[in-house]
């Protein structure tokens, strides 16, 4: 995923990503990893979904059970339907034609090819399963935009469509801006008035991923000479703290039960090593979820640390937060901290255990859909958007700086006002 709140840093970092020469020309599914030898209190507000219909999800663990309240019901892909009865398209009238809509918030290269080769990939997954679909990209910050996406969807005549955001943990600030922006799209659209949708809101919890990346870390926990030895520490997107204290993100809950399943993955295959999860990618004034992973490295390197293995667990391509801050900030400060062999997971790209997931959830979402409930976008929507969020904090604290060391310009505010 690109995830966590990365559009200011990824949108900035489009053009740095093609002088990134360590990984930035590896392609979808390929091993970009390297070692070192030697050396909730509140409802989520942002979507207001309801859906008709339910079914359980299998193997749902305990800390989903009890998290955040969202008021809806899930299908076996953990597909949230944000929809009333369906009204105006009818398979027995209208040749039924299924629609992918991936959904990611952009960053340039390498991302947009990665994300294209997942959707091919994804595709050809499907069809293995008998089910034939057209794939759309539509990026939040970066092209092909999602207001192209749903151009095309509308041109391709599409009778029934699958949303799929690519970040597994649901976070306001990347599912749900996404979504939103998809919301606001369509809202006054007839077209998607007697559309059947269904919204595959998060999927962390799904076996097939939970596997996907037990799979990675054991082959990239091999290449150490003592792989027992070695702390396996994951890096997750963080998100302003207010987003989950205030607004009732579940981002962090879901993080640490993706975690939890992780773990008890690799435990059942007899791997005991340590872990730790650290929160990577803030920016801003404003205080986001700890502990911090710059932090975290100086610390481990102080208590002796020597092997670490990072595992980017919120992203499942290759962008700006792997190939730049992990690879080589994250990197360079963990071997000055003290830590002599350094390993990274690589992101789970084309992974076919891991596309053939997405399609499982894809097929299992799709009695779900029905059609679209739009609604006006309140407040709370307008103040969690993450760009217009970080553009007030970051204009703010500037003049709030200006003004502290210069009391000639106080005064001729003050002059001014009066």
């Amino acid at each position: 995923m690109e995830h966590g709140v990365v559009g200011s840093r990824c949108a900035a970092g489009a053009g740095q990503i093609l002088t990134t020469k360590s990984r930035a020309a590896t392609s979808c599914g390929k091993r970009t990893s390297t070692s070192v030898a030697s050396c909730p209190k509140h409802d989520v507000k942002p979507l207001q979904l309801a859906a008709n219909g339910s079914s359980c999800l299998a193997n749902r663990s305990p800390v989903l059970k009890k998290q955040r309240n969202l008021s809806v019901r899930s299908s076996p892909a953990h597909a949230v339907t944000t929809f009333d009865d369906a009204k105006g398209v009818s398979s027995s009238v209208v040749e039924e034609k299924i629609g992918v809509l991936l959904l990611n918030l952009g960053g340039g290269s390498p991302l947009r090819k990665i994300t294209d080769e997942q959707a091919n990939a994804l595709k050809i997954a499907l069809e293995k399963k008998n089910l034939h679909a057209n794939i759309y990209v539509g990026m939040r910050y970066w092209y092909p935009f999602t207001e192209e996406a749903i151009d095309q969807i509308k041109k391709d005549k599409i009778t029934k469509l699958v949303v799929l955001p690519l970040y597994p943990q649901y976070s306001i600030s990347t599912s749900g801006s996404s979504i939103r922006v998809l919301q606001n799209i369509v809202k006054e659209d007839p077209y998607f008035a007697g559309l059947p949708v269904s919204i595959i809101e998060s999927w962390y919890q799904r076996d097939g991923y939970v596997k996907s990346m037990a799979d990675l870390i054991e082959k990239e926990l091999s290449a150490f000479s003592n792989p027992e030895e070695v702390m396996i520490f994951f890096s997750a997107h963080g998100v302003p703290l207010t987003y989950v204290e205030d607004a009732g993100d579940p981002y962090r809950d879901q993080m640490e039960d993706c975690i939890a399943l992780i773990m008890g993955e690799l435990r059942s295959r007899g791997i005991l090593n340590s872990h730790t999860l650290a929160y990577q990618s803030r920016v801003g004034p404003v205080q986001w979820l700890k502990p911090y992973t710059d932090e975290v490295l100086v610390e481990l390197g102080q208590k002796g640390v020597k092997s670490l293995l990072a595992v980017p667990v919120s992203f499942v391509s290759e962008h700006i937060e792997t190939l730049e801050e992990i690879d080589m900030e994250y990197k360079e400060l963990a071997l000055e901290s003290g830590i002599e062999n350094w390993g990274r997971v690589p992101a789970l790209g084309c992974t076919s255990s891991f596309i053939s997931d997405l399609a499982d959830a894809i097929v299992e979402a799709l009695p779900t859909a029905s059609a679209l409930v739009t609604r006006k976008p309140d407040d709370t929507d307008s103040d969690l958007d993450l760009m217009h969020y970080l553009t007030k904090m970051f204009f703010g604290s500037i003049l709030a700086f200006i003004l502290l060391l210069s009391p000639g310009l106080i005064s001729a505010v003050r002059n001014t006002m009066l």
